[in-house]
């Protein structure tokens, strides 16, 4: 049984040093305008027999853009095969340093942890910026973007739900957090009211669109 509506994530991926991606190596800092994978499978074997991986990228100088074609074999350790493993495909946005910024159409979340552990057993980091679900009932979608979140605040609020901070009552206070993280309990507060105060601003604002 599928668990709950189609979902849409944004991931950011960082592929393992040895995997070499051409993308993250030849498309540093720019837009996708496009990103496919052609391989062929032999006959009755579903592993990859050869393949290319294609990506159009727009860079601008000086206000003039352009575009320019990445083009490289698909290795087996190509992140890229994880997402059609769970038959899935991904659409490359935009590469941020070694990270490249992925969005994908999952028939539940279920779907989406299992993604997300199998890119980690690779060797890949894996972060969700991101997460969209259609609510059938009421046509209504949930938009969480959480790309304006930085990583240390994203990690002080994974440390506190796993300290039980948000729990009811308390399972632990700031000062447990910012012994885990290695900080003053004031960056601690800090780091947490700022990330909630993003996420209570984008769930108000997405109430308050007609």
């Amino acid at each position: 049984m599928p668990d709950g509506p189609p979902i849409t994530a944004t991931l950011a991926v960082e592929p393992p040093p040895e995997a070499d991606c051409v993308v993250v190596s030849e498309a540093d800092n720019i837009d996708i305008e496009d990103h496919n994978l052609t391989f062929s499978r032999s006959a009755g074997n579903s592993d990859l027999e050869d393949g290319t991986c294609n990506t159009k990228v727009v860079e601008e100088d000086e206000g003039v853009f352009s575009d320019r074609y990445v083009r490289s074999e698909v290795e087996t350790g190509c992140f890229c095969l994880v997402f059609h493993e769970v038959d899935c495909v991904p659409s490359i946005e935009r590469v941020q340093g070694n990270r490249i910024v992925v969005s994908v159409l999952l028939p539940d979340r279920e779907t989406l942890r299992e993604l997300v552990s199998r890119l980690r057993e690779g060797g890949s980091s894996v972060d969700v910026y991101g997460i969209t679900q259609s609510n059938v009932k009421g046509n209504e979608s949930i938009v969480m973007d959480v790309t304006d979140i930085t990583d240390k605040q994203r990690e002080a609020l994974m440390v506190a739900v796993e300290e039980g901070y948000y729990e009811t009552p308390r399972k632990a206070d700031l000062e447990v957090l910012a012994d885990r993280l290695g900080i003053s309990k004031s960056a601690v507060s800090q780091r947490l009211k700022s990330i909630e105060s993003k996420l209570i601003h984008k769930l108000v604002d997405h109430w308050s669109v007609d």
